[in-house]
């Protein structure tokens, strides 16, 4: 696979990387008995190669995950549909956020709201996924939450269906995992420098290797800088992300990670909240259609500034041939300065085309401790083998914040713009909301066991204890056990059908704009699929069919912007289909469809479809190593999405759909490689999404983005 001075090639995007192996964590054991009866063995996995699933994947496929059952565990024997983003697929598609980073996975509206710079906003199975980070939760809340830089990710993992066994938060439709980057064995260094539309620039480095000769102690720093502006005129997006992180591995039996994150942002409101006519529709008195690149804000006031501070802790320990127990804590600060401008709901142009604007501050403060722990057994009875998990986990998330809201504060002309005339707030306008702590302790216990090589079975059960209290009122304490049922058939073809049980239980952090407590989320979810991993091949198939409900969902309120409510019952059912396929040593391909029919079952407009979410979505993504055809270091790569057309939440108003085209080229010799990518490539106009409230959200344009490599 590789060609003498070509780094364009699976070795060379992670040259120290991509080992495979046994871990720590999923350690190769004798047979020698160490529990009192006989037929209790520990299992004997000595002669497996198993993928560490913390460990970088050469190219789009990883073959295991440690997310669907925390343990190490090959997809085709999870009972669950998961798919994985790995940092060769998000580099290759020149991705810019975590919501990029998902535009090709099955099952997830990745735009949700187009391009926001508040958050990542996205969907799966018609659910809006809480983020983890490292298997512990990441978001909280919103707009209290800074994105995670995609830089610092090995892989993206997405759970489609109820997790909450495992991780006690979740919605039924899913949940996001994001796995840092971690310490390597091998010494490698690479630095990048990146330019594009809207004045990107960006500089990055990422180093890695051993401190000391035994290499027991293992470093790596992760450092970037950007400079750039948006599609939305006097909007930035500037970021410092400084990441080192620590090994040590004093024996074969112990690892210690500990990784620190400091990042700031420096940012505005992209989401300008336009109104439907003008936008989608056409504007009225003969208007013309409103710019896409407006900004409705004020220079001076507009700002989404975020600041983050983070300690993580990973800890793993083999006891003995059957047991190995780890640890998971982060400690994390996180700041908030949010001010904006824009139109009063419902937003509407006047005949002169001024639009009516109000000012809107929330300044979060967010403190979260997480921690997880687990004890792991490895061991056999008779013909059954098991993977036994208990764990404890926890969490204390404290948030406060203070607010402002003015109406009126003046009018902007859509179509000549004058900055700086408008009623500024004061001192006066802001108040401080009550501190809101949730803290939230959960016990779990999975039994995953396979039986006569054959039939493989996953059994879990969960108690929370879930507390809001809100200081000055009043405090609620959730009690909630949630369970977990799956059994598969693997045939020798490779073949795994699969039918699962699953339930979700998802605690709500913070208050509503009457300083009201949300109700957690309660789901459930039937799937049935089947798995396909051809013989010596890593390509992998899926097909799922589902059925789920979920009560006290979040939606937008019709009448407050500033709020959310909750909407009853709702559910979704749906078909995915996905192929992550290694053609050959040269050719990646990825494709998938889903259709997703949702349902709001009890509650404000009931029997109508959820908003913002399409029934049909499809993609498919190919990239090419040229060599084969005579062009050594030479790559390129295209894709097409279609996102389907989606309703306003009242069946009232419908989004129409969008095909959109991605493409990349690159070119490396030696230690060096020069990409270029372009999303977007036709530049298209679309919109996400527009609600019923009267306002729409747009699409990303066109990027084009060059990248500049070097690695030694």
């Amino acid at each position: 696979m590789q060609l003498p001075n070509s780094t364009n090639n699976k070795e060379y995007k992670h040259p120290p990387r991509g080992s495979w192996t046994a871990g720590l964590l999923t350690l190769a054991v004798t047979t020698t008995p160490v529990l009192a009866q006989e037929t209790l063995t520990p299992i004997d996995v000595s002669g497996e190669r198993i993928e560490d699933p913390s460990a970088p994947v050469d190219g789009y496929i990883a073959i295991s995950s440690r997310a669907g059952t925390k343990t190490n565990t090959p997809i085709t024997e999870i009972p669950q549909s998961i798919s994985v983003v790995t940092a060769d697929q998000m580099q290759d598609q020149g991705v810019a956020s975590v919501q990029e980073a998902l535009r090709y996975t099955v099952g997830v509206g990745a735009e949700q709201f187009g391009l926001d710079s508040r958050g990542d906003w996205q969907s799966v199975r018609g659910g809006d996924p809480v983020i983890f980070l490292d298997g512990m939760q990441k978001t909280f809340g919103f707009y209290q939450s800074p994105r995670t830089e995609p830089y610092l990710l090995e892989r993206i993992e997405v759970i489609r269906g109820p997790s909450s066994v495992l991780y006690g938060q979740g919605n039924v439709g899913g949940l996001v995992n994001l796995a840092t980057k971690r310490p390597q064995a091998e010494q490698s260094t690479e630095l990048k420098l990146q330019v594009g539309n809207h004045s990107r620039k960006q500089a990055a480095v990422d180093s890695t290797g051993a401190l000391n000769e035994d290499g027991t102690l293992l470093y790596r720093f992760i450092a970037l800088g950007r400079d750039s502006d948006t599609q939305v005129n006097k909007v930035e997006d500037n970021r410092v992300v400084i990441a080192p992180s620590i090994t040590w591995r004093p024996t074969d039996q112990t690892e210690w990670t500990v990784m620190a994150l400091h990042q700031e942002d420096r940012s505005g409101t992209t989401t300008q909240f336009l109104p439907i006519e003008g936008t989608l529709k056409p504007s009225p008195f003969g208007l013309p259609q409103i710019p896409i690149d407006l900004f409705i804000s004020e220079p001076d006031f507009d700002r989404y500034n975020t600041k983050e501070n983070a300690v993580t802790s990973l800890l793993s320990h083999q006891l003995n041939n059957v047991w190995t127990v780890r640890q998971s804590l982060r400690y994390s600060e996180t700041e908030v300065d949010y001010q904006s401008i824009y139109p009063q709901f419902t937003p509407a142009l006047k005949e002169n085309g001024d639009i009516a604007r109000v000012a809107y501050a929330n300044k979060p403060n967010l403190d979260t401790l997480t921690a997880d722990h687990q004890a792991e057994a490895l061991f056999s009875t008779g013909n059954v083998d098991h993977t036994v998990l208990l764990g404890w986990d926890y969490q204390h998330a404290v948030s406060s914040s203070r607010r402002a809201y003015k109406a009126d504060i003046g009018d902007l002309n859509v179509f000549n713009p004058v900055y700086g005339n408008y009623d500024r707030l004061t001192e006066s306008d802001f108040s401080d909301t009550p501190e809101n702590t949730i803290i939230q302790s959960g016990f779990y216990a999975q039994n995953q066991m396979t039986i006569n090589d054959r039939w493989i079975a996953v059994l879990g059960l969960r108690h929370d204890s879930a507390r809001n209290k809100t200081e000055g009122g009043s405090a609620f304490t959730d009690e909630e056990v949630t369970g977990r049922a799956g059994l598969m058939y693997k045939f020798s073809n490779g073949i795994t059908p699969f039918i699962s049980y699953s339930e979700s239980f998802k605690p709500v952090t913070g208050l509503d704009a009457f300083n009201n407590p949300f109700e957690p989320l309660k789901g459930e979810q039937v799937e049935v699929g089947v798995k396909y991993q051809p013989a010596d091949s890593a390509s992998l198939y899926t097909a799922t069919v589902y059925d789920l409900r979920e009560k006290n969902r979040q939606a937008p309120d019709p009448v407050n912007p500033n709020n959310q409510i909750q909407n009853g019952e709702t559910s979704a059912r749906g078909i995915e289909l996905e192929a992550k396929v290694d053609v050959n040593a040269h050719w990646d391909l990825i494709a998938n469809y889903a259709y997703t029919d949702t349902e709001v079952e009890e509650g404000n407009n009931k029997g109508a479809r959820l908003p913002s979410i399409p029934a049909h979505t499809a993609s498919i993504w190919s990239q090419h190593d040229l060599r084969s055809v005579g062009i050594p270091g030479l790559r390129a790569g295209a894709g097409v999405r279609y996102v389907g057309s989606s309703w306003d939440g009242t069946d009232q108003l419908k989004t129409p759909a969008e095909t959109l085209l991605d493409a990349m080229i690159a070119y490396g010799r030696d230690n060096w490689e020069l990409a270029l990518n372009v999303n977007n490539l036709t530049n298209e106009t679309y919109f996400t999404t527009c609600l019923a409230r009267g306002d729409c959200f747009i699409g990303t344009k066109r990027t084009v983005t060059g990248t500049l490599s070097y690695r030694f």
